[in-house]
């Protein structure tokens, strides 16, 4: 799953923010997560993706297991709000 947010913050403000974007879906979700260059990796049990941050989008790639792929339109609807707050 892709989900793809534009954004006028700039790629740093961008980048700060993602890491709030990060820390609910860790919490959410547990997950782990690190930063390699422009982009925030995260995985966890049955869930693996990163956040790739660039100037004027921030583009979230998902890739879930069996079980969580059942609630995919509830994680893309989670994902979406969690960019629409924190990108605003």
């Amino acid at each position: 799953m892709r989900v793809r947010k534009e954004h006028a913050l700039g790629k740093q403000e961008a980048s700060n923010r993602v890491g709030a974007i990060a820390d609910s879906l860790c919490s959410s979700y547990g997950l782990t997560s690190s930063w390699v260059d422009n982009e925030l990796h995260f995985d966890g049990n049955g869930v693996k993706g990163c956040i790739h941050v660039e100037e004027h989008f921030v583009e979230v790639t998902v890739k879930l297991g069996f079980a969580l792929s059942m609630m995919a339109g509830t994680i893309r609807q989670s994902l979406e709000e969690a960019m629409d707050q924190h990108l605003a």
